[in-house]
C-alpha cells in the first residue's frame, strides 16, 4: 500500500516561524545559530568554532565543536523527516529550531525526560538516547559560551545586521 502526502501539509512544516529569535534566552538563540551555522558549512562552520574558540580557548572549543559535529550528524542522519531550518541570518526560527534549541537547553538543565520528548520531534527513538547523552556532554561547553558572551554588545554568532535587500528565509 502506497501513502500519498496529505495535501493539506506543507511539506516544510519543521520551518514554519514559530517565533523571533530576540524573544529566545541566549542559550536557545544560540543553539539555532550554532545549528544554522553548522549546516550551512564552510565559512560559517569555521566562524563557529572561531566563535567557540575565543569565548572557551582552543582546547574546550575544539571538543564542543567535536561534541557538536557527532551531534548534529546523529541528528540528522536519524531524523524522523529532513530537519527544517531558517537561514543565517533570519530574525524568526521554525519548528524544527525550536525543538532543537529546546532540547539542547532541557539537556543543560539536566531534565532528561523534557529533553527526550524534544528529541522524539527530530529523531528516531533509537537515537534519542544517544542525542541526549551528547547534548549532557556539550552543555558545559554551551553555558560557558553562554556567559561569556552574555555581557557583550556582539550579535549572536553568525547574525549581521541585514539590509533591506537580504534574504529573509
Amino acid at each position: 500500500m502506497t501513502v500519498l502526502p496529505d495535501p493539506t501539509v506543507p511539506a516544510s512544516r519543521g520551518a514554519a516561524p514559530v517565533g523571533q529569535m530576540d524573544e529566545l534566552p541566549r542559550l536557545e538563540a544560540i543553539a539555532i545559530m550554532f545549528l544554522r551555522m553548522w549546516c550551512d558549512g564552510g565559512d560559517n562552520r569555521q566562524r563557529m568554532a572561531a566563535d567557540l574558540a575565543l569565548a572557551l580557548g582552543q582546547d574546550d572549543a575544539a571538543t564542543a565543536t567535536g561534541l557538536f559535529d557527532d551531534l548534529m550528524h546523529l541528528t540528522l542522519s536519524c531524523a524522523r523527516r529532513p530537519l527544517m531550518r531558517h537561514g543565517v541570518p533570519c530574525p524568526c526560527f521554525g519548528g524544527d529550531e525550536c525543538a532543537f534549541a529546546n532540547m539542547l537547553a532541557a539537556a543543560t538543565t539536566g531534565d532528561r525526560e523534557e529533553a527526550m520528548l524534544f528529541s522524539a520531534i527530530l529523531i528516531t527513538g533509537q537515537a534519542a538516547y544517544p542525542a541526549i547523552a551528547l547534548a549532557q556532554d556539550l552543555s558545559p561547553f554551551l553555558l560557558r559560551f553562554t556567559r561569556a558572551t552574555q555581557n557583550t554588545t556582539a550579535d549572536l554568532p553568525g547574525q549581521t545586521h541585514a539590509s533591506q535587500t537580504d534574504t529573509r528565509h
